[in-house]
């Protein structure tokens, strides 16, 4: 989930057709039977029980705040973390060189029983690049037995990313799911219909638990993206890429595979009253948890508002504005350029509409650049 993947790139009408009929025949090929893995996974994880939480992302610390710093925002309202530990075969501490950074399993470890003492669910995520399957496979292995309550893949077409094969993929899941069996492993996608389709998402579907969309509703709002949804049959109400269409929209997209949604929400977010009706149409659709993108960028409103509004109950919301409707009769349309991706990690890191990082952060290859967000943080 570093930061240049979930914005896309320009696309034509042949490559949206040709990658929506991949999307498509993915879904379908999965099946699902009373015996298979994922049945008997979520057995065993029912058995254990799972907290229904909100959460927020934690990127890097020199970002979004050391452990006290997020402690102090985060304990005693009922919010969990998800913090990122590795991306493909390092160790955070390659790229963030803040104190608390992330050295290994044992640290990624003592940080988790450090926010679980606190009362703050543990929750991590990492980058899979297909680099080592192998390998990649272990060192998500090794976080899940540290104790994190569920793994987060973020997995995204686009330098920085996801680069392996299909076969690298199913490599991936069965040496992950050979370590660790039960272990709640979730994926994190752009799920935008033209690029849900640019990683193996029948391969990662298969070995996975549950769907994290990255829903970011003033950042989606351009002529492109509009365009874009439109050609994919789905039409837009008079505002746009509201956070209502956004959430009906991508629950069409991924029904096929099948799997629990817990939706992204744009913690930047130029109208804070967003917040609100983000959470209560995701809770109308069923999706009783939601995850906001990123700490440093999100209003403290906003995370005591899902502290007041915990997960699982009816959050309260003003009226609902006009939600999204599938039209498959709707003229298709040429999408147009979309804007520059903002989750792809780069040489250099650099902040974008963000505050200053804590401490500064020197340049090191292959370090992701912190989200763009659409509006300046305050």
């Amino acid at each position: 989930m570093g930061d240049g993947g979930i914005l896309g790139r320009e696309i034509n009408r042949r490559t949206f057709l040709a990658a929506s009929v991949a999307t498509v025949g993915a879904a379908v090929s999965l099946g699902v039977s009373q015996c298979d893995p994922y049945t008997v996974r979520k057995i065993q994880q029912d058995k254990q029980g799972r907290l229904l939480a909100h959460s927020v992302w934690v990127w890097q610390f020199a970002s979004d705040g050391g452990l006290d710093t997020i402690a102090e925002q985060m304990q005693g309202k009922g919010v969990g973390v998800v913090l990122k530990t590795h991306d493909g075969l390092d160790w955070m501490s390659t790229y963030d060189h803040h104190p608390d950074a992330i050295t290994g399993a044992n640290r990624a470890r003592n940080v988790g029983l450090y926010f679980e003492d606190r009362g703050i669910p543990y929750h991590a995520w990492c980058v899979v690049k297909g680099i080592d399957p192998e390998r990649e496979a272990e060192m998500c292995a090794q976080v899940l037995d540290g104790g994190a309550r569920t793994l987060v893949i973020d997995l995204e077409g686009g330098s920085g990313f996801w680069g392996g094969s299909p076969d690298d993929a199913r490599r991936f899941g069965d040496r992950l799911r050979t370590l660790a069996p039960y272990g709640r492993v979730d994926i994190s996608i752009d799920p935008r219909p033209w690029r849900v389709n640019l990683v193996p998402m029948a391969e990662f579907v298969a070995m996975s638990d549950g769907i994290w969309p990255q829903l970011y509703w003033d950042t989606f709002n351009t002529p492109g993206n509009h365009d874009g949804y439109r050609a994919a049959g789905f039409t837009l109400p008079p505002e746009g890429t509201t956070p209502e269409f956004l959430l009906d929209a991508t629950k069409q997209v991924l029904a096929p595979y099948e799997r629990p949604i817990i939706a992204i929400g744009q913690g930047a977010a130029s109208d804070p009253e967003t917040w609100p009706r983000f959470t209560h149409r995701a809770w109308e659709l069923g999706q009783y948890e939601v995850s906001v993108w990123r700490l440093g960028v999100t209003r403290g409103e906003t995370v005591g508002y899902l502290g007041v509004n915990p997960a699982g109950t009816e959050p309260t919301a003003p009226p609902p504005t006009a939600t999204a409707t599938a039209d498959p009769k709707t003229k298709t349309a040429t999408p147009t350029k979309t804007p520059k991706p903002t989750r792809t990690p780069t040489k250099t890191p650099s902040v974008t509409n963000t505050p200053p990082p804590a401490t500064p952060t020197p340049a090191a290859t292959g370090t992701p650049t912190p989200p763009l967000t659409a509006t300046p943080t305050p």
